[in-house]
């Protein structure tokens, strides 16, 4: 495991472990350390946590759905990387990348609308309401940042990167869509590279060399799958969910009837444990067919 994919393991959700680079512990600690206020910049810096985290894991939840594997997700200051691999095929690549932006933007969506309610419903400012309105605001204006980020910027590993070459996947091969893709990538990062050098945002050389590393790793990544095939079939895959959907339903039935058949029944008066729960049942092992009773009429019922 290189620079790039080394963290510390700080949790094991639906069997998938998150990592946290020490990067992001960094980040973290100068953020707090240089704040005035510590406490609502550690309510942004969870904030931030919480919204790469929910990012990835709807590439991850993606991958699995189309058929593939996820098991990692790594979060540090540039974002996250959720190590997916969903089925060989550019229709389940492509519904594994927009995956995660999809998620950004229902997070905008609901802290807009979240903010929105607050400050209707706002009583006479107070120092809770005021954090509140904070929060929401910074929650808002981050996952817009992250979503015209992701999606705006076509380089790897941004998920703009990734949703072009999957969607020029889908007219050429695998690696050529790649080559494509990569070759803007390192434009992308050396044409950035330069103007943060030249204007002093030096956070832009690093972010620059990362998407360099990150256009390599890519291309051994599809050199490495590129052998691999598999009929992976948007269409197949739905009808498979409401295949499965339709049997579950099914199952419930099943179990609901099961639940109202008597297991115990008197063959003299027919009282059930349904209707006698407290009821105790025996076999007469006289009667020919192994008849069941209850205890009134074990006793006393003619044998057949």
């Amino acid at each position: 495991m290189d620079f790039f994919e080394a963290g510390i393991p700080i949790g094991r959700y639906f069997g998938i472990t998150v990592r946290l680079h020490f990067l992001f512990v960094v980040y973290a600690g100068w953020m707090l350390f240089s704040s005035p206020d510590v406490g609502m910049e550690a309510m942004w810096i969870v904030g931030l946590w919480t919204s790469i985290l929910l990012h990835e894991f709807g590439h991850a939840f993606a991958a699995r759905w189309c058929d593939g594997e996820a098991d990692e997700i790594l979060l540090w200051p540039l974002g996250g990387l959720a190590f997916c691999r969903p089925a060989w095929h550019p229709t389940a690549h492509l519904i594994t990348t927009v995956a995660g932006p999809f998620v950004t933007l229902v997070l905008w969506l609901f802290f807009w609308g979240a903010q929105t309610l607050v400050q209707r419903l706002m009583p006479a400012p107070t120092a809770f309401w005021f954090h509140a309105a904070w929060f929401l605001e910074s929650m808002r204006q981050l996952n817009l940042v992250l979503l015209l980020f992701n999606v705006f910027i076509p380089a790897f590993p941004m998920d703009g990167g990734r949703m072009l070459r999957d969607t020029l996947w889908h007219f050429m091969s695998a690696e050529k869509a790649t080559k494509i893709a990569v070759t803007i990538s390192q434009i992308i990062a050396v044409v950035g590279g330069t103007w943060a050098v030249f204007t002093g945002h030096y956070y832009g050389v690093f972010l620059s060399a990362f998407i360099f590393m990150q256009c390599l790793h890519e291309q051994r990544v599809i050199a490495f799958e590129a052998g691999g095939t598999y009929s992976f079939s948007l269409r197949e895959r739905l009808r498979r969910g409401s295949r499965r959907r339709e049997f579950r339903r099914g199952v419930r039935e099943y179990a609901t009837e099961q639940e109202q058949v008597a297991l115990h029944r008197c063959a003299t008066c027919g009282v059930t444990d349904h209707e006698e729960p407290t009821m105790d049942f025996r076999v007469c092992t006289d009667c020919s067919q192994g008849q069941e009773y209850c205890r009134q009429h074990l006793e006393a019922h003619p044998h057949v």
